[in-house]
Order: structure tokens, then C-alpha cells, then sequence
């Protein structure tokens, strides 16, 4: 019995295993179809999207014509979700017509709400990236800056551990739910920040700063980590605005 549950045991992690990697492939597919997306998009429309919120059936929230992404969310109008059927991106949805990831998590989406004086979040309005112009795009105006040590801080981190400090736009995967630790806290949960469903779900956590922690996968009691965490480079964003003849 005592090698019959050795080997049962042994199967089953084998099984996990190949779940888990399967599903962290699915989830970084997709993601890079979230990124393309939202170059396309911005491409397009000489905008990015608000992120949606929960019960907008996946449509970026945009009460305020074309102001700012204002939301009934309590926090930042910026934080929310991936605007999948803006986007135009097939996937699993849940009753709040959020995209799923493969562990059933919706797909969180931050978007830059830095302005250069005209009273609205540039990334968001269409025609006023070009007024952002590459001498704004620092650390001070775009703000969402990208470690990769989970063990310190993000907002006193070194040099060395600051992978991006000028993000137009921040796209993440949860990963498998587990128990919360300080590392994923800082992309999502950080500071009790929620999002309230709309049919009945848990309240989803959401980020509450502006900054964001990618990592390899860290199983150390204490400061797991799983997030997949990607983001929009303003350089590449500015290159593809060239392309479409959207700048300067």
C-alpha cells in the first residue's frame, strides 16, 4: 500500500505539473495577444483604451466621452481590467464579462493616466500622445515602474532591480490562486484595494500604486510568486504611432 501511494502520489504531481505548464503557456499567449492588441488598437485610434470594469460585458469604461476613464471603482480609474471585447479578443469570460486567464482569474490592466497639461490623461484621448512627446516620458510622468526583486521594496528599489520605470501600460496574469504573500501583494491586493462584482462574485483584487513586480516563479514560503506580468513600452507605442502616421 505504502509504494502504491508512493506511486499515486508521484503520478498526480507529474499530472499537476504538466497542468501548470500548460496552463502558464496558455496564459503568456494570450498575454502577447493582449499586447499586439493594444498597440493595434492605439494604432487604429490614436488612443489606448480605459481598462474595463466588472458588469461592462468587457468593454473599456469610458463614462466621460473622451476625457478620463472614470469608474465607479474605488480606486484609481486607471487599474482595472483587460477590455477584451474592445480589443476584439475571443477567451473565456465570467458573468462579469471579465477575460479569464487559464486558472480562472481575470486578466488585470493598467493604463498611464500622466498628462501634460491639458486637463486629461494623454494615453487615453485621442490625438494627445503626440503632445506626451519622448522628453516626457520619465519615471515622474508615467509612473509605472516594473521591479524584478521581489524581496525589497519596489518603491525604494536600486537601480539594478528597476527592469522598466516608464510603462504606458501594465498587463498581468495572477497565476493559481494561493495564499497572498508581499511579493504578489504589490501587483494585486496591495493596500485592501478591490473591485466589487457585479453578479454575485468575490470582490477582486486589484493593484493600488504604481508599481508592479515580474519575476521568475518564486515558491519560498512567504513570497510566492506566479504572477506573468507584462507591459507596453513607450518607445515601441511611439514607433508604432509613427507607423500609422499619428506622430509628431
Amino acid at each position: 500500500m505504502f509504494i502504491l501511494s508512493v506511486l499515486l502520489t508521484a503520478a498526480f504531481m507529474s499530472v499537476s505539473g504538466l497542468r501548470e505548464s500548460a496552463n502558464v503557456s496558455e496564459a503568456r499567449k494570450k498575454l502577447d495577444e493582449i499586447e499586439q492588441a493594444l498597440y493595434g488598437f492605439a494604432a487604429a485610434n490614436n488612443h489606448l483604451p480605459c481598462p474595463a470594469i466588472p458588469g461592462n460585458g468587457g468593454v473599456a469604461n469610458q463614462p466621460n466621452a473622451a476625457s478620463n476613464c472614470a469608474s465607479s471603482l474605488n480606486i484609481s480609474d486607471y487599474i482595472g481590467f483587460v477590455p477584451s471585447t474592445t480589443l476584439g479578443i475571443k477567451g473565456r469570460v465570467n458573468c462579469d464579462g471579465l477575460l479569464l486567464d487559464p486558472w480562472g482569474r481575470p486578466y488585470r490592466y493598467s493604463v498611464a493616466n500622466t498628462d501634460t497639461g491639458n486637463g486629461f490623461a494623454d494615453f487615453v484621448v485621442s490625438g494627445d500622445i503626440s503632445a506626451e512627446g519622448m522628453s516626457n516620458v520619465t519615471a515622474s510622468t508615467i509612473g509605472y515602474r516594473i521591479c524584478n526583486n521581489t524581496l525589497q521594496n519596489c518603491a525604494s528599489a536600486s537601480a539594478l532591480s528597476i527592469v522598466s520605470d516608464n510603462a504606458v501600460a501594465v498587463v498581468f496574469s495572477m497565476g493559481s490562486p494561493r495564499a497572498n504573500s508581499s511579493a504578489e501583494n504589490e501587483n494585486a491586493g496591495e493596500g485592501g484595494a478591490s473591485a466589487a462584482s457585479s453578479c454575485g462574485l468575490a470582490n477582486y483584487e486589484l493593484g493600488n500604486d504604481r508599481r508592479y513586480y515580474s519575476s521568475t516563479r518564486i515558491e519560498q514560503a512567504g513570497s510566492e510568486f506566479d504572477d506573468i506580468v507584462i507591459w507596453l513600452s513607450p518607445n515601441i507605442l511611439f514607433n508604432k504611432m509613427l507607423d500609422a502616421n499619428l506622430l509628431p
